[in-house]
């Protein structure tokens, strides 16, 4: 059995959630399984809930061979042949994190990156999105409401907070309940997305009490006058170039090749646009320089781009917010930003560690899962090979490094190492 440890997290001050919350170890140990815990003064969960649940405390993570946490560890902590579980961020070759894959393969260690451990139908079964759609939703709404007080037009929504200052998602739920935002200035609102970070924003919508109006309607310029919101899915916002039937799967593997946007029949239609769904440059943009400048008049007055991409689909997301600063102001005729909310403008927010405004109800939604996944974990065996180490399918298919070596599967990523290697001469000097 692997000697495993919960690892603390270093990313930030706001990264407070843990992999595994206290009662999670109890369930552990009572299976035999005991999780030593290293200590954080952060973390939403104190070092003594976990000693009072059994857990040992120990700063030495080199003498532990299973090392469990969310975001990446630094990179100084990997130990020869030790195994890290974790949300790695090195999957689009982000050339931040290649120092850290190459740190993999030097310790001939074993990386498990939580994002690609999916079913027999490709869903993701451990994440943060539903959580991610919720802070990110409620943030956006903050936002509008700011902005309408800039642009003086206090209303309801001013009266939100942003997600960091509720105590738990219950008393979120509550205080949004008794707003009463229908009675005040009409909203609407575009939901892009159909996953769990959308179906995460849209229960925000809910608990607000926002009606919703199909998607169809809105395309047909139908809507209605009053607050509503809507959710879009690809299908809704592509059209296959010279004409035919939209096909998903087609799209997926073509992208903007045989696709093209038709967001521009959607602009003037609302206010806030939440957009959710993953997005790399093979597929078309929906708000590009040219349609922005096209249909200045007819743009949202806040985008929460949840999905973080920075120049990607939405070229108004310029830079990643922070927690401490969720938004800042795009201005379309010089394709400049400037910190902070202002009436004029569109106010992006594009904050990348949502769920850690939501640390105690994020954690335990997280751990719940994960603790299914340890069992088969600490009994993998390393002097075998991955098909014969004892992992099923799921956690293989989400191994990246083993012992040194990338799966075939993450075989792309050696252009984004070896592109490192030729650049890190000139970042050290």
């Amino acid at each position: 059995m692997l000697r495993t440890i919960l690892r603390r997290e270093h990313k930030n001050r706001w990264e407070r959630r843990a992999a595994l919350v206290p009662e999670s170890i109890a369930q552990l140990a009572a299976q035999k399984i005991p999780v030593a815990v290293e200590p954080c003064s952060i973390r939403a969960f104190p070092d003594e809930a976990y000693k009072a649940q059994g857990a040992e405390l120990h700063n030495d993570l080199e003498n532990f061979q299973l090392v469990l946490g969310i975001k990446e560890p630094p990179v100084a902590s990997i130990a020869p042949q030790q195994v890290h579980l974790c949300f790695s961020h090195t999957i689009k070759g982000q050339p931040y994190n290649m120092g850290l894959l190459q740190k993999f393969i030097d310790q001939r260690a074993t990386l498990i990156d939580y994002e690609p451990i999916v079913d027999e139908r490709g869903v993701r079964t451990i994440a943060f999105g539903r959580f991610a759609g919720i802070a990110g939703a409620i943030d956006s709404f903050f936002v509008l409401g700011q902005k309408w007080l800039k642009m003086g037009k206090p209303t309801a929504y001013a009266r939100i907070k942003q997600t960091k200052d509720y105590p738990s998602l219950s008393e979120i739920k509550s205080e949004l309940a008794q707003l009463r935002v229908t009675n005040d200035k009409p909203l609407h609102v575009l939901i892009v997305g159909t996953g769990n970070v959308g179906k995460g924003a849209k229960e925000v919508c809910q608990w607000l009490g926002l009606p919703e109006v199909a998607i169809d309607e809105v395309l047909a310029q139908k809507a209605p006058k009053s607050s509503w919101f809507s959710v879009a899915s690809a299908r809704h916002l592509h059209e296959r170039i010279g004409g035919g039937a939209f096909d998903y799967q087609e799209y997926l593997q073509l992208g903007k090749a045989q696709y093209r946007s038709i967001f521009d029949r959607l602009l003037g239609q609302f206010e806030l646009l939440i957009q959710t769904p993953y997005w790399t440059d093979k597929y078309p943009a929906h708000l590009d320089i040219a349609r922005m400048n096209e249909n200045m008049q007819a743009l949202p007055l806040v985008v929460g781009d949840i999905s973080c991409d920075v120049n990607g689909s939405l070229k108004c997301t310029k830079k990643i917010s922070t927690i401490d600063e969720p938004a800042y102001s795009y201005f379309v005729e010089n394709d400049g930003i400037q910190d902070g909310i202002h009436a004029d403008g569109i106010s992006v927010m594009a904050i990348d560690n949502l769920p850690c405004e939501l640390p105690v109800d994020a954690s335990r939604h997280f751990s719940a899962i994960l603790t299914r996944y340890v069992p088969e974990l600490v009994k993998m065996d390393l002097n075998q090979t991955l098909t014969h180490s004892g992992l099923g399918k799921e956690l293989q298919r989400a191994v990246i490094v083993y012992n040194g070596t990338v799966m075939p599967e993450f075989t792309y990523l050696q252009h984004y190492l070896d592109r490192h290697k030729l650049t890190k001469p000139s970042e050290a000097s």
